[in-house]
């Protein structure tokens, strides 16, 4: 399953941006006539999730390709935002009560199992709303200065604060070893 969002979500994705920059498809259009494309990325798409590594790395190609795409169609005065829920309370855990856990190496069995329960015991407790989820979208939207991702939820919001600072930490730490890694400056 998580091979099909892999090779799905990404391009599916893809298209219809491409679509919205040559002006065949308007995803969004927002306060003051703005044209807006809003890509549906997720939490998992900053801070990978242990047993979807597939459906995170599908997450972080939707994040550099809205990164890319925003610049390429800023000329067209079309703006892109990123939108990253969290877990929210809709559908998308149901589909785990049905779906056995078929790992084929015997070693992961068990933890596949354990993330297949959790999540289908998360089913309809979520914490995300997401009528109030859309109404953040279309609030960040209509600011005068509109960002260019919005995280959705307040376990959302704390997973990719703590991600983003220890990767800055990190970067910070290796920095001398990274600016290191250029030929020397010419005298």
């Amino acid at each position: 399953m998580e091979r099909a969002d892999l090779t799905g979500s990404p391009s599916g994705v893809f298209h219809c941006d491409m679509t919205a920059a040559a002006g065949g498809l308007v995803c969004a259009t927002g306060a003051r006539g703005t044209v807006w494309i809003v890509n549906m990325s997720s939490v998992a798409g900053i801070a990978s999730v242990p047993g979807f590594g597939f459906y995170s790395a599908a997450k972080f190609a939707v994040e550099g390709m809205t990164d890319a795409l925003r610049t390429e169609v800023e000329p067209f005065g079309i703006q892109v935002l990123a939108a990253e829920p969290g877990a929210f309370r809709t559908q998308a855990y149901a589909g785990f009560v049905e779906e056995p856990a078929t790992e084929t190496v015997e070693a992961c069995r068990a933890f596949v199992e354990t993330v297949r329960v959790d999540m289908v015991g998360q089913d309809g407790r979520q914490a995300g709303d997401p009528h109030r989820g859309v109404k953040a979208v279309v609030d960040a939207m209509s600011q005068d200065s509109p960002p260019r991702r919005i995280v959705l939820g307040n376990r959302g919001y704390d997973r990719v604060h703590d991600q983003l600072r220890g990767a800055l930490d990190e970067l910070r730490a290796q920095e001398t070893a990274s600016r290191a890694a250029d030929f020397p400056r010419a005298a």
